[in-house]
């Protein structure tokens, strides 16, 4: 979405409050697949990638919490197998975010201008969770520990001849 402000009648307005360009972005993501692990080689295959079995419902997906998945549904598995959780078998939890920038292009003279712009990451300050610890033998397994951005904020000036 792009809006330019008004156009002001005053000069001394217009000078500075008019032709103001604010863009927004707005994006929804649905949570980033991630696969479990054990964290050992139970499979012998000396990778140490093994993936548990599952047995029930993954899912807790308690943000108050931050428990994510249900370390009761996923059990080890046996000497010289495969798991039976798929590659990025599940998902963690989705997201959105707003970025906006707001832009002005000064004209100095004719061939020359100065562009001043504010940019704005993560413009509402929302929290966006990352994907929970998957290693089986991990004590946090399950747990949210940690978020994807917070909100940045930067300035530009450009001067073009």
């Amino acid at each position: 979405m792009l809006t330019t402000s008004p156009k002001f009648a005053n000069r001394i307005l217009e000078a500075g409050l008019g032709n103001w360009q604010l863009s927004v972005l707005f994006t929804a993501h649905t949570g980033f697949p991630f696969a479990p692990t054990t964290g050992v080689d139970d499979s012998l295959t000396g990778i140490g990638l093994d993936r548990p079995n599952m047995v029930g419902n993954p899912y807790t997906k308690n943000l108050s919490t931050l428990v994510w998945l249900n370390p009761a549904a996923f059990v080890a598995n046996s000497a010289g197998t495969f798991g039976n959780a798929g590659f990025n078998s599940l998902i963690g939890p989705g997201f959105f975010d707003m970025d906006s920038n707001l832009t002005r292009i000064f004209r100095v003279r004719e061939h020359q201008r100065v562009e001043l712009r504010f940019e704005f990451f993560n413009t509402l300050n929302n929290v966006n969770f990352a994907n929970p610890v998957s290693n089986l033998h991990s004590a946090t397994f399950g747990l949210i520990q940690s978020d994807i951005s917070p909100r940045i904020l930067q300035f530009a000036a450009k001067y073009s001849f």
